[in-house]
């Protein structure tokens, strides 16, 4: 077991890490952290050692933890760290609010099989929340996780934010709101939060959001004017939202950040190479999840995927889309073959089954963003749950292979009309899949 103790304050951290017999000697963090710890000092046992200066070597800390074990005490400039680096993923700041994963401040040995702990001390008006589950034992302000979910940990918050608690079922969605500069209210946000967690849940057919516990962290997101979102699930889910400046609580009916962000939530991680359907599903699904929960109109659905679905298609040179990791191939190609997939099942099932039912059979297995499948895992569970072999299909001719679609004929066999150089979406009633179309989006 690692095990830290954090004194928090409005600038910086003073940690002091213990670490079992049998740990590296070498202590590392983040790369972009390295210029922010200081005063790294550690006791040894085995030695008969007081606490004495760590050695400096190569971007890590030399210190005998192998032998007997060690305590390290080092010092984390957090503000400073925020200020510099700037990154939703590393550390930045709102106010006197920071937000910054246990990775960029936690010292660590190499790989080692086993657990890491933390508990933090903070003092008016200093608060904190993680992401990282609590600690079994129910200590306060304590969190642990496995050491492999460490250089991946999810969202922490420093700071006077306030913290609103959004129950759904028997699952909470803690929400951190940065309030400096933020356009909304916390009950605006709450609001907000709510009504994307309550389309989730109905989309996924249960009674509550899938995830037992969830932290949703806000800040201003500047004057760009749109919202931008990250998720981060290793030892406990976490989503940063920074909504614009020019959000308001209307416009926040209209968002989709959140929503993607929250499947990100209730869906399992996938290798890398598989990004394009990490991203591609909760792309598809999004607008659906609106369009259902009254949030977006059949017309506003349709023509977004005419629009945008032929960024998606193979380019020149272009491999399937496991191969090949553009930005359109990865959320415009994977939002392509989730609809094929959607379309072609219903079609199979007489529109008795369709892509909500692969979601729906991956919720019902209590995998969420903290598990790590493999594609063929997650293939294997869609493609039961539908009666059918489409995922696997398309995922040999679309992932493996540059397969190629005509967008044009689809749009004709659903009845979707229109949607291109700014021409409004009108609908085919007549064209053979009206009811896929219909079931898929409403109209």
């Amino acid at each position: 077991m690692w095990q830290y103790e954090v004194a928090a304050s409005a600038d910086d951290l003073v940690v002091e890490a213990r670490f079992a017999p049998g740990s590296s000697d070498e202590l590392r963090i983040d790369d972009d952290a390295l210029p922010f710890v200081a005063d790294v000092v550690y006791e040894s046992e085995a030695q008969g050692r007081d606490w004495a200066p760590a050695r400096a070597e190569g971007g890590a800390w030399v210190v005998p933890c192998r032998g007997g074990g060690c305590r390290v005490r080092y010092r984390f400039a957090l503000r400073r760290a925020a200020t510099a680096l700037d990154d939703a993923e590393t550390a930045i700041a709102s106010g006197d609010v920071v937000v910054a994963p246990p990775s960029t401040w936690l010292l660590r040995p190499g790989a080692t099989q086993g657990r890491f702990r933390f508990h933090v001390t903070v003092s008016d008006p200093v608060r904190f929340i993680a992401g990282t589950r609590p600690a079994p034992d129910g200590s306060p302000g304590t969190f642990e996780a496995s050491t492999d979910d460490l250089d991946g940990s999810s969202f922490a918050v420093f700071g006077a934010f306030h913290l609103e608690t959004i129950r759904s079922g028997t699952s909470r969605i803690d929400v951190a709101v940065a309030p400096h500069g933020l356009p909304l209210s916390d009950a605006d946000v709450a609001a907000w939060v709510g009504r994307a967690t309550e389309a989730i849940s109905a989309y996924a057919g249960v009674h509550r959001f899938p995830v037992d516990r969830t932290l949703v962290v806000v800040l201003r997101g500047g004057a760009a004017g749109h919202t931008r979102g990250v998720t981060l699930g290793a030892g406990g889910p976490g989503v940063l939202v920074r909504p614009g400046d020019g959000t308001s609580a209307a416009s926040t009916r209209d968002d989709w950040v959140l929503i993607h962000e929250l499947l990100h939530v209730l869906l399992p991680s996938l290798p890398r190479d598989d990004e394009w359907l990490s991203e591609g599903l909760p792309s598809y699904v999004e607008p659906v999840i609106r369009v259902r929960a009254g949030l977006l109109t059949s017309e506003k659905l349709w023509g977004d995927l005419v629009e945008g679905l032929p960024q998606g298609l193979p380019q020149p040179g272009d491999q399937g889309l496991a191969r090949t990791h553009t930005w359109g191939r990865t959320y415009w190609g994977g939002a392509l073959f989730c609809l094929l997939a959607d379309v072609t099942i219903r079609e199979r099932t007489a529109n008795a089954r369709g892509l909500d039912d692969v979601v729906r059979a991956i919720v019902a297995t209590g995998a969420d963003v903290e598990a790590r499948w493999d594609i063929d895992r997650f293939i294997d569970v869609g493609d039961r749950a539908t009666g059918t072999s489409v995922l696997r299909e398309l995922y040999a001719s679309m992932a493996l292979a540059a397969g190629t679609v005509d967008l044009p004929a689809l749009w004709a066999r659903l009845g979707v009309r229109g949607g291109t150089g700014g021409n409004p979406v009108t609908f085919d009633d007549m064209a053979p899949l009206t009811a896929v179309r219909r079931a898929i989006g409403g109209r």
